[in-house]
């Protein structure tokens, strides 16, 4: 019953759908951020769906892009983008690291925040819209575990730059042993199905995450002593960006060899 709970609470967190409210069971919050990547195949599903329906009604490739960039947003609440925005203010201050923690904490968002949230969705745009009319979106449906899968792994391998917060409320007192081995799992059944689909890109865009992964340790120990909420989204919203970068990257090498 408690790994039901831990569906229900990681949904309820990191989604907007309407599922059953239930209470913070302490149980339920030690295994919940190991079912962080189930919300990004649902997102998949969508995406997915979204895409038969493009084909099926000759909807053009911007529209297919438009959609495709808001999908995960409006499933999320723009909770992880939440954190992308609120690091990235908290980065261009150039404060001590207690400082970028209480700028992170601010619900106003500033102008270097907006200026790179502008810059990051146009960029994603634009990459969907390429791999749509390349004819290479089909993998695109598989994408969206994995950056969840990198961020949860990140949220538990790393410190915690917070004593309290959520992150720490999911990651202090988790089953450490549990949350491993089923991440670890869903990380196989990722993986596989990313490479099977989109083959020979694919590799080209999981190589792109490896760099992309020391340099978010880098940042998150030095300037923040550790990883929070907000930089865990950071994170993944990066995390996809490369992933989908690295699928256009690969098929442009594999044309022009």
């Amino acid at each position: 019953m408690r790994w039901v709970k831990a569906v229900v609470l990681a949904f309820s967190t990191y989604t907007r759908f309407p599922v059953p409210q239930i209470k913070w069971d302490d149980d339920a919050i030690k295994l919940s951020i190991a079912f962080l990547p189930i919300i990004g195949a649902v997102i998949g599903c969508f995406i997915w769906g979204w895409q038969y329906l493009c084909a099926a009604a000759n909807f053009s490739p911007v529209f297919f892009a438009a959609v495709a960039a808001a999908v995960p947003v409006l499933i999320t609440g723009g909770i992880h983008m939440d954190g992308f925005c609120d690091t990235c203010d908290a980065l261009a201050s150039w404060q001590s690291s207690e400082r970028r923690l209480e700028i992170m904490k601010d619900p106003h968002i500033g102008a270097f925040a907006l200026i790179r949230y502008v810059i990051y969705i146009l960029i994603y745009f634009a990459l969907l819209y390429e791999l749509q009319i390349r004819g290479i979106s089909a993998g695109i449906a598989f994408l969206y575990p994995l950056p969840r899968l990198f961020a949860a792994w990140s949220a538990m391998l790393l410190p915690n730059a917070r004593k309290g917060g959520m992150l720490a409320a999911f990651t202090e007192n988790a089953d450490r042993r549990k949350v491993c081995a089923v991440l670890a799992v869903f990380t196989f059944i990722a993986v596989f199905c990313w490479v099977w689909f989109t083959l020979p890109y694919g590799i080209a865009a999981l190589a792109l995450t490896l760099p992309v992964a020391f340099w978010y340790r880098h940042t998150a120990l030095k300037y923040f002593g550790g990883v929070t909420g907000d930089t865990t989204g950071f994170y993944l919203q990066i995390c996809e960006l490369t992933l989908l970068a690295g699928l256009l990257l690969g098929e442009a090498v594999t044309v022009w060899l």
